[in-house]
């Protein structure tokens, strides 16, 4: 009996669980306790499998607990990807490339192990020193003097009773920072390793700053769940401020935490995917014959014409200088430059029925187009579609958005990504709450994007390739106050 042809074929990736959003490029980072090892595994047959079995054996750390499970899916069809994820607590694991062992079956064939990587990181904050340290086994990130610009007070504003709340959610939009690599150990000669052999070091800041910002949200939300985050720390805040309005937090996580991911980008956007100031710095301060690194530094800061906005090629105007430390001496480097956001979706279209019966399912289909009129496929986003329940005081309900060929979705691979979901399943909760099933149902839709780098390719090449860039969003943020709520469904549903 032949193995079942379902594999994993890229990098199992991070998401973390109250607000749903990917942490950048799918990195783990044990600060946040919870997370959801999320895997596609892809039937890589002409066939459709039938009767299929997924779940995770284990991971090489023995401090990653994986919550069992074992998905069953009645159908894959041929050559499609499906979504799978694991909760598991990070707390203990150690910074570092464990493996993750996933296996999978299907009516007729034997079963099928699929070994992986994940990337894990180990964030803290000084509140002494008031910096933030991202520890990996090739060095560790220290990053201080982080500057933002904060919200404005409409950004926890409930626009149902028009009151602030007292828990500031961001967005915090990154405008600057310094930034500290200490190699592990110390290396001769012009490049030393990059993290985890893969992206560039602007990532693992990436990583720190999205962390930072995600803390406030699932404090926050402690109420609808367990408070699990290892790290507290603060930014310094600058002018202006920016204005993102959203539906009552306490009820909706989700937005608050791609609001937070869209602005934190900003920061890789001003560091650029070609080449980041760390590489860059390197290769314009050779040191000499049997040097060794100690330390590098990145000093940087920049302006944005225009706030920062999921999918948008908007320019960052950036200064930064490089400073490499060695044992005999020091080198500098500086840069004032452009930057463009590449990450960009041209256009999202989402289709919903008009009308939708009780108590039959609700649905969205969407079809995310870059510039060059070509769409994501497949694997090629994490999507999540938000229904939000009739009333001003709605509930929502977040389901994930496949191009799998299953469901609602007319085929895998198609470029239609799709997201079902049980007013059934809904009507308890919102009868607890005293609201309603029937009447119109909002529709919002959001897309990252996955690194699909495969296993091997040389380090300087595979960095190129980040992913957790959220390119489409139906919010948007502003720099001007005075503009309306930018939060808009992108499709309705009337259930009656």
């Amino acid at each position: 009996m032949s193995a079942t042809p379902l594999q994993v074929l890229s990098r199992p990736f991070a998401v973390e669980p109250i607000t749903h959003v990917m942490l950048p490029d799918g990195i783990f980072d044990n600060a946040i306790y919870n997370l959801e090892i999320t895997c596609h595994v892809t039937n890589t047959s002409s066939a459709d499998l039938t009767d299929v079995e997924v779940y995770l054996e284990g991971v090489s750390d023995p401090g990653v607990a994986v919550v069992p499970q074992t998905h069953v899916l009645p159908r894959v069809p041929a050559n499609a990807t499906v979504t799978v994820s694991w909760r598991a607590n990070f707390e203990n694991a150690s910074p570092g490339k464990p493996r993750v062992s996933v296996v999978a079956t299907a009516a007729g064939f034997s079963s099928r192990r699929s070994l992986s990587q994940i990337f894990v990181t180990q964030t803290r904050y000084d509140t002494t020193t008031r910096a933030w340290t991202c520890t990996l086994d090739e060095g560790t990130l220290t990053m201080s003097k982080v500057k933002v610009i904060g919200p404005g007070d409409e950004w926890d504003q409930d626009p149902a009773d028009g009151k602030c709340h007292d828990t500031p959610l961001g967005p915090w939009v990154p405008v600057g920072f310094t930034a500290e690599w200490q190699p592990n150990p110390a290396y001769e000669g012009v490049h030393g390793d990059l993290p985890f052999s893969d992206p560039w070091w602007k990532v693992v800041a990436l990583i720190v700053f999205i962390i930072a910002a995600l803390v406030g949200i699932i404090a926050a939300a402690a109420g609808a769940g367990t408070f699990n985050v290892g790290v507290k720390g603060t930014f310094e805040e600058t002018d202006p401020s920016v204005s993102c309005c959203t539906p009552a937090p306490k009820t909706e996580w989700t937005v608050a935490g791609v609001a937070g991911v869209v602005a934190s980008v900003a920061l890789a956007v001003a560091c650029s995917d070609a080449a980041d100031p760390w590489w860059r710095g390197q290769e314009a301060t050779p040191p000499g014959a049997g040097e060794k690194t100690l330390a590098e530094t990145v000093e940087a800061s920049w302006s944005l014409p225009q706030a920062p906005n999921a999918g948008e090629a908007y320019t960052a105007d950036v200064e930064w200088t490089y400073t490499r430390t060695t044992d005999a001496g020091t080198y500098t480097h500086s840069v004032s430059e452009t930057q463009t956001n590449i990450h960009v979706c041209d256009d999202v279209t989402v289709t919903t029925p008009a009308v939708v019966h009780l108590w039959d399912p609700l649905w969205a289909n969407a079809t995310f187009t870059r510039p060059d009129k070509s769409q994501f496929r497949g694997p090629e986003l994490y999507g999540l579609c938000v229904f939000r329940s009739p009333g001003p005081d709605g509930l929502f309900f977040v389901e994930r958005m496949t191009d799998d060929g299953l469901g609602k979705d007319p085929g895998a691979n198609d470029g239609t990504y799709a997201a079902t979901f049980d007013l059934e399943r809904a009507a308890g909760i919102l009868a607890k709450n005293k609201l309603p099933v029937d009447g119109r149902w909002r529709v919002f839709v959001y897309g990252q994007d996955v690194n699909l780098t495969k296993p091997g390719t040389p380090p300087e090449v595979a960095a190129q390739t980040i992913g957790g860039f959220m390119v489409a969003s139906a919010l948007t943020l502003t720099f001007d106050p005075s503009l309306p709520c930018p939060l808009k469904a992108q499709a309705v549903i009337d259930v009656v």
